[in-house]
């Protein structure tokens, strides 16, 4: 179950960062486009009441961190919520993404049943590690990168769903939905 635990946090976290770096790249470049200030764009939010861009990204790199970590048994790092530019965004994505591969299956071993306790301000919430996963860290991760892809949607960033899902690891397309995903068709084998 470790590897299984293992590719559940580690290799989904990192996918999805990587995705929603090459999402702020394309805002970032679309903002320049546009004439758009882009801290306008980095301190956008959906509704008055909801976080903006910028926190919204904060909190997909603290949850990829935090899952990990937890599931690992270690520490994770801590960042300073400070960014103000999509290259220091950018660059905590990175940060996020080095320490995530610091990660080895090995240390999943027994991860699914691992005691993990949250202490927030108001209380404590405690969980086995397979719960945690799968009911908190992951619906909480998608909560917030999708939140970032909708505002940038909302303001206009020409993004699709392929842009979300990226280049989905073990996924092979044939045909004209191949092209559609732009990925390469397989190729058949030359019969000798």
């Amino acid at each position: 179950m470790a590897n299984s635990m293992y590719k559940s946090s580690v290799q989904v976290y990192t996918h999805n960062l990587k995705n929603l770096a090459a999402m702020l790249k394309t805002a970032e470049k679309d903002a320049k486009a546009r004439g758009i200030d882009s801290s306008v764009m980095v301190n956008a939010r959906l509704a008055p009441d909801m976080l903006p861009l910028v926190s919204q990204v904060q909190m997909v790199s603290d949850n990829a961190k935090g899952a990990c970590a937890r599931l690992a048994g270690v520490e994770p790092p801590a960042f300073k919520d400070n960014e103000t530019t999509f290259a220091e965004l950018q660059d905590r994505i990175k940060r996020t993404l080095a320490f995530i591969r610091t990660l080895k299956a090995k240390q999943f071993e027994g991860a699914e049943s691992r005691e993990v306790v949250m202490t927030l301000p108001v209380g404590k919430l405690t969980f086995n590690g397979a719960d945690y996963l799968n009911g908190f860290a992951l619906p909480n991760f998608y909560f917030h990168i999708t939140t970032a892809y909708n505002i940038l949607r909302h303001n206009g960033v020409g993004l699709g769903k392929m842009d979300f899902l990226g280049n989905v690891p073990g996924m092979q397309a044939s045909g004209k939905l191949a092209k559609m995903m732009g990925k390469q068709p397989k190729k058949k084998a030359k019969a000798k």
